[in-house]
């Protein structure tokens, strides 16, 4: 009797693992041609976390009044970033799978749209973290266009960020 069990364990056990390989393999082979889109969606995200690193460092070396300290890592911002993440890779392989799938008679390039959408709105948070609290001529001209993060970025009162700033550049 125990002979037979464990060979009904052992075919059940190696259907089993061949199954999920299949299934692992089929959604390797479906979500592959969107690969490169994730690996570009992350490496914007990470820049924009490192980004937003540097502004927290800026911000608590020039702003004394600055009582959190979210110039360091935390696990809700990985949480929001992962699920962040999660929902951008599943819009594009959603995208792709529509491109491909249920309109192949046109090429929407919907996966190259929605994938270059949240890369162009992390390209313009990358650009308002390293123009926030800098001193340089082209921070000083993105400054006119994009949102100021330092007052939010720290828990700062804005007109806290701009007396500081106020100070150092000399006027009252």
């Amino acid at each position: 009797m125990s002979d037979y069990l464990s060979k009904f364990f052992e075919g059940t056990f190696n259907c089993l693992s061949r199954c999920f390989l299949f299934l692992v393999g089929a959604v390797w082979g479906l979500i592959e041609p969107t690969i490169p889109f994730a690996g570009i969606c992350l490496f914007a995200i990470l820049v924009d976390c490192f980004t937003a690193y540097r502004l927290g460092k800026r911000v608590k070396e020039k702003n004394p009044k600055a009582t959190t300290d979210d110039a360091k890592f935390k696990s809700n911002y990985a949480r929001r970033m992962f699920y962040t993440l999660c929902v951008i890779y599943a819009c594009t392989v959603l995208g792709w799978l529509i491109d491909t799938y249920i309109y192949p008679f046109v090429k929407l390039y919907l996966a190259n749209i929605i994938s270059g959408g949240f890369c162009l709105v992390q390209l313009l948070s990358i650009l308002e973290n390293e123009s926030s609290c800098n001193k340089a001529r082209w921070a000083k001209v993105l400054q006119k266009v994009l949102v100021n993060k330092a007052a939010r970025h720290l828990d700062i009162d804005k007109e806290d960020l701009e007396f500081n700033e106020e100070q150092e550049h000399g006027t009252n």
